[in-house]
């Protein structure tokens, strides 16, 4: 590309074993047996690692279940399959040879490698708690591909430790699972009871299980001391919930109670379609693999886990502020995030490489989006007229709605000067949101921000951009079909049509960035419009009105 943009996106770390499962990917999706020998040669000598990490394990099981994907491939070449077949004793090897022991609070510290000012972040921020390595049940559609087998526990005291610490970062309602089940911690006779008896009312914390067979009157100690929980429905455990419920008398609050989940993970992922989102919950993750920050992302061959994870090091910059369920979905995953930094908070200025793939992923279809959360497309609705007459028709309301925050409890002439312009400006920015000058500004450069983001995700990601290329062909090629010319205007000009709809045009762009299409004129527009985000307004603005 013709000039530089590489400040307009932030590249998060890949560990080197989930490269190394996107080059099997991009080997496989090309056909190209003979990097995929050495890619393959690779994993295997990565699977012999006696000390492979929880996570590392997990990426070369999705590199396997993908081999698997593409067998008449793998079988047309013997030295392929046969290090396919390799690869997979190797991974059932780490299953019989799983020797479940107990880690002490100590020892997880010590293999940490983090800055002073991340450990409190890290509790504060934490929406998972993992006490166990493996489940148990290792359900076929689990999203997040929870390892077969138990291999390993925290200890009691440790996660006591834990528990005490999260408390005291004022943090009371995170998961207690992961790839694991929290019905299958123990230590010695104590199990998750006594974890959470010792707590009390001070939290509430979450437990969803599919409970372990072995583990029915575990579940009924839990709902007998009035610790809530839901159970977790799949075809291999409904009957066995059903009787417990008989025995007890007493329903079990379910999930996931259809037949099938609505999203396939696991070993049903098939590496070529793109799926909803399957995490909601932005944060840090816990567990004795290490501690991770943990972005939503649309479930795909890129991201199989419904979320990028990023293995937090003292060279970790930020870590994103805990939003769990509803307030998860109401964030914009393509807007710069919320995050703690050495700093204190603050509101990141580009967008992360993840969410730059979230953008090129949402084909705009409603079954794409889960149930409340605003998608890209959604988002450039407020930039139709419709939208700009009814904020305008509004201009009362919300003056009201406005003076009564800042003067609920002081009189204008009370309000100190700071807050009384503060007022004004909000105000104001309302009333301004309503002229098409200013509405048709903001969806140029909220579009301009956006493709910026992706020029430089192009320049980063060779590797994925060939996984975003295979996942996306189709619909790029019937954009090219539906849009005639868009290579003949300049972009901004085509945009300044408040009537235009910004969606087709927008995607062909998008998706051209990642195809080899129209680079040149992304280019020029890019630089004619540079864009950034603009936290109290919201929106996006023209880089030379940065405050």
């Amino acid at each position: 590309m013709g000039f530089s943009v590489f400040q307009n996106i932030i590249v998060t770390s890949d560990a080197p074993v989930e490269a190394l499962k996107n080059k099997i990917l991009t080997a496989l999706f090309s056909n190209n047996t003979h990097r995929l020998k050495g890619l393959l040669e690779q994993a295997n000598d990565t699977a012999k690692d006696p000390e492979l990490g929880e996570t590392d394990e997990k990426y070369l099981r999705q590199a396997l279940t993908a081999l698997v994907k593409y067998k008449p491939l793998i079988n047309d070449h013997p030295t392929l399959n046969k290090q396919a077949a390799q690869l997979k004793n190797l991974l059932a090897d780490k299953v019989r040879q799983a020797d479940p022991g107990h880690m002490t609070y100590e020892h997880w510290e010590n293999q940490l490698d983090i800055a002073p000012w991340q450990r409190p972040c890290i509790f504060s921020e934490a929406i998972t708690f993992q006490m166990t390595s493996g489940c148990s049940n290792f359900c076929r559609r689990c999203n997040e591909w929870a390892l077969p087998k138990v291999r390993n526990h925290f200890s009691y005291d440790a996660v006591n430790t834990f528990m005490d610490t999260f408390l005291a970062h004022g943090n009371t309602d995170l998961a207690l699972y992961g790839g694991s089940d929290p019905l299958d911690w123990c230590d010695d006779s104590r199990d998750i009871t006594h974890v959470l008896s010792r707590l009390g009312e001070t939290c509430n914390f979450s437990l969803l299980t599919k409970i372990p067979k072995g583990k029915g009157n575990l579940a009924k100690a839990l709902t007998k001391a009035g610790i809530p929980m839901s159970v977790s429905l799949t075809g291999r455990n409904r009957d066995r919930i059903f009787g417990l419920e008989q025995q007890m008398g007493h329903a079990f609050t379910k999930q996931h109670a259809t037949a099938d989940l609505l999203i396939p993970a696991g070993l049903d992922e098939d590496f070529s379609t793109v799926k909803p989102s399957i995490t909601d919950s932005y944060g840090t993750e816990i567990s004795p693999d290490g501690c991770f920050v943990i972005i939503p992302a649309f479930t795909s061959a890129l991201h199989p886990f419904g979320h990028k994870k990023i293995r937090i090091t003292s060279k970790t910059t930020f870590i994103p502020r805990k939003k769990i369920g509803r307030p998860a979905l109401l964030v914009d995953y393509f807007k710069p995030l919320e995050v703690v930094t050495e700093q204190g908070n603050s509101i990141l200025p580009w967008l992360l490489d993840v969410q730059a793939e979230n953008i090129l992923f949402d084909n705009g279809r409603d079954e794409l989006t889960p149930p409340g959360m605003r998608s890209i497309r959604e988002y450039f609705d407020i930039f139709s007229d419709k939208a700009r007459l009814k904020r305008k028709s509004l201009i009362p309301s919300v003056v009201k709605r406005i003076k009564a925050k800042y003067l609920n409890t002081h009189s204008l002439h009370d309000l100190c000067p700071l807050k009384k312009n503060a007022m004004k400006n909000e105000i104001l920015d309302h009333v301004r949101f309503t002229r098409k000058d200013v509405v048709a500004q903001a969806r140029t450069c909220s579009i301009s921000f956006f493709l910026a983001a992706i020029c430089a995700y192009v320049q980063h990601q060779p590797v994925k951009c060939k996984i975003i290329r295979h996942l996306t062909l189709q619909e790029f090629k019937q954009l090219k079909k539906e849009i005639r010319n868009p290579d003949l205007d300049p972009i901004a000009q085509t945009l300044e049509n408040p009537g235009f709809d910004p969606w087709p045009l927008f995607r062909y762009y998008a998706l051209g960035l990642v195809h080899h299409g129209p680079i040149k004129q992304v280019e020029q527009f890019i630089q004619a419009c540079p864009a950034v985000f603009h936290p109290e307004k919201d929106r996006f603005i023209p880089a030379a009105l940065a405050p």
